[in-house]
């Protein structure tokens, strides 16, 4: 007897189951469409271009008795671990020639002199020596902008040179 009450009370909690569970009521009508967002402009959030920006005679440091002279731009905080892993820092220097603006990448030979670059987390280190181990003038005013580039957009644009200053500026959209 008890094996059939117990039984029964099976089946009655499934069927009570079963009948509990049925489809909703018809799915209403369709609201009315939202308002239309202001499109903003297109843009990159992989990109940092900077200002472009001038050494002085202070900010570089002489050695080997004048043959080279380092100078170090530290707040670079778009230049993290990723990109220095995965990533391009690109620097060129402004000449000005028959009044015009051109960018030339680093590293760039100048006469007698070479100007390059290396980059840690957040900091940029230029480095002025001679080409001949000859001594040098301190370097004083150049004026520099360096491009950071993500591995997303490294990847995105993977036949950009990354050292033609043109071809940087119309790929990543900079503004001079």
């Amino acid at each position: 007897m008890k094996k059939t009450l117990f039984k029964t009370s099976i089946v009655m909690l499934i069927a009570l189951i079963t009948m509990s569970c049925s489809k909703d009521g018809a799915t209403g009508p369709a609201g009315p469409a939202g308002a239309n967002g202001t499109n903003g402009t297109n843009g990159n959030a992989n990109v940092i271009g900077t200002n472009s920006f001038t050494t002085t005679s202070s900010n570089w440091t002489s050695g080997g008795g004048g043959v080279f002279w380092t100078a170090n731009l530290t707040g670079a905080t778009s230049i993290t671990q990723n990109i220095v892993d995965k990533g391009i820092v690109s620097v060129f220097r402004m000449y000005t020639v028959n009044g015009a603006t051109q960018w030339s990448p680093l590293p760039d030979t100048n006469i007698n002199q070479n100007l390059s670059f290396s980059y840690g987390v957040g900091t940029i280190s230029f480095l002025m020596q001679s080409t001949n181990a000859t001594a040098i003038a301190n370097p004083g005013a150049i004026t520099l902008r360096y491009v950071v580039i993500s591995p997303s957009n490294k990847r995105a644009h993977p036949n950009t040179n990354w050292n033609n200053y043109e071809e940087v500026k119309e790929v990543l959209h900079l503004q001079d």
